[in-house]
C-alpha cells in the first residue's frame, strides 16, 4: 500500500491553503505565476508540507503561506484585507497541484520536473476546472506516461552519442518535435509510423 505524504484528514486544508496562496500572490498581488511558484518550490514552505509539519498543513492561511514564501525568498507582498476567490484559475491550479502532490506521492518539484508544473496545469483550467478531480488525475498520469517515453528517447539519443540537432538532421524530424518528445509535451506515440521508423533506425533500436 502506498504511503501518502500526510494523512488525508489534512488534505482539504492543504488544497485550500495552496489554492488561496496562489490566488492571493498572483491574482491579488500581481506576482508572475511561474516566478512565484518557483519561489514556493525554493522556500521551506513546500518542504514543510511534504514533511507533514502540521503548522504548514493546516495552521497557516493561504495568505500567510504567500507572505511566508515571499519573505523566505527575499521578497515581500503587501498585506491586503481581501477575500480569496475560489473560482479563479490561480486558486484552482494551486488546489489541484496540492491534490496531485498528495495523490501521486511526489514532491512539488518532482511534479514540475515531470511535466505537471504550475504553467501546464494553469493552461488546462478552462478544460478541467468544472470536472471531477479524477479527470485531473487522468490528465496528470497521461503527462507522466508521455514524460517517461521522452526519457527513453533522450537516453537512447545520448547512448548513440547524438545531440538533439544531430538526431533531427539524421532522422528528418524537426528539432522542435525532438525536444517536444523528450520533454513530454508531444506524445511520441502519435509521431507517425515513418517518423518512428526513422528514429529507431538512426538510434539503432529494434524495429
Amino acid at each position: 500500500m502506498m504511503t501518502r505524504a500526510y494523512n488525508n484528514c489534512y488534505l482539504e486544508d492543504v488544497m485550500s491553503g495552496i489554492g488561496a496562496m496562489l490566488d492571493y500572490a498572483v491574482r491579488i498581488c500581481g506576482q508572475e505565476l511561474e516566478l512565484f511558484w518557483s519561489r514556493f518550490l525554493a522556500s521551506p514552505v513546500s518542504a514543510q508540507i511534504e514533511r507533514r509539519n502540521p503548522r504548514y498543513l493546516c495552521g497557516l492561511s493561504g495568505i500567510e503561506l504567500a507572505l511566508k514564501v515571499a519573505s523566505d525568498t527575499g521578497d515581500s507582498l503587501p498585506v491586503e484585507d481581501t477575500e480569496i476567490y475560489m473560482g479563479s484559475p490561480e486558486y484552482w491550479t494551486g488546489w489541484t497541484l496540492a491534490y496531485l502532490q498528495w495523490h501521486l506521492n511526489k514532491s512539488f518539484s518532482e511534479l514540475e520536473e515531470d511535466g505537471i508544473g504550475v504553467s501546464e496545469l494553469y493552461s488546462v483550467y478552462s478544460t478541467l476546472h468544472e470536472a471531477d478531480l479524477s479527470r485531473s488525475v487522468l490528465y496528470a498520469e497521461k503527462r507522466l506516461a508521455e514524460y517517461n517515453k521522452g526519457l527513453y528517447l533522450k537516453k537512447a539519443r545520448k547512448d548513440a552519442g547524438l545531440s538533439q540537432r544531430e538526431l533531427s538532421e539524421q532522422s528528418g524530424i524537426s528539432l522542435r518535435a525532438i525536444r517536444g518528445y523528450e520533454q513530454g509535451s508531444l506524445d511520441i506515440a502519435k509521431a507517425g509510423a515513418e517518423n518512428v521508423r526513422n528514429l529507431r533506425s538512426v538510434l539503432g533500436l529494434p524495429h
